[in-house]
């Protein structure tokens, strides 16, 4: 079973953190006697949730709601294999904050992967990340992603872009805007578990998926 820490922070977008959870919550080993199906006895993920101290974190903007919990602080240490990095408009400000940019990187440096959903990507690039590498992001803050980090290819067209290595199980996966993060994980799960695992992650929560990064109808949003 793979552990996946997902960040918090206040002004964070809820469906960029909670579609890729119930994604990773919905993926399990495929049922021996039917293989279409999930054995939901067998979860193949785990999820904590961290945030920049251990406790209750009002994710919304000004402190609104969802509050949720974090079980551990960024700089605590404890073993994950996943790193998932949400966006929202509370990146605005964590992008200039110099503690918590350090604190991601180091954590970054411990996972074996790092999925980023929306504007997650610029906390990515301050963490130093990204450098040499392709990634997208949300399409309708493109200006201000562009101004963020250095050396990286950022690609206006795809729906995601994928960089983990299927062999190692080890890489970088970063996701256009909201939404996208539900492909962009159900993609994560394709390369660490198998096609059936992910297209049965995909039913299970009645999801239509869009299964080519290619396929993104809102990359005109950033001029594309």
């Amino acid at each position: 079973m793979r552990t996946v820490a997902a960040l918090i922070f206040e002004g964070m977008a809820p469906l960029d953190l909670f579609g890729p959870v119930q994604v990773f919550n919905s993926s399990c080993t495929p049922r021996e006697e039917d293989g279409t199906k999930p054995d939901t006895t067998k979860p193949l993920y785990k999820v904590i949730f961290i945030g920049r101290e251990k406790g209750p974190v009002a994710t919304g903007p000004g402190g609104v709601g969802p509050v949720v919990v974090a079980e551990h602080g960024i700089d605590d240490k404890f073993d994950f294999d996943i790193l998932l990095v949400p966006g929202g408009g509370g990146t605005r400000a964590l992008v200039a904050d110099k503690g918590f940019v350090g604190a991601l990187s180091d954590a970054c440096s411990r996972a074996d992967v790092v999925a980023s959903v929306c504007t997650g990507a610029a906390l990515l690039a301050q963490a130093k990340v990204l450098e040499g590498k392709a990634a997208t992001s949300n399409k309708t803050a493109w200006s201000w992603i562009l101004t963020q980090g250095e050396n990286i290819a950022w690609d206006p067209t795809p729906r995601w872009v994928d960089l983990v290595d299927k062999d190692t199980g080890k890489g970088i996966i970063t996701s256009a805007g909201v939404s996208a993060g539900i492909d962009m994980t159900l993609a994560l799960v394709a390369d660490l578990d198998g096609e059936q695992v992910a297209e049965n992650a995909a039913s299970f929560i009645e999801h239509h998926r869009i299964q080519s990064p290619d396929n993104d109808k809102f990359a005109y949003l950033a001029g594309a």
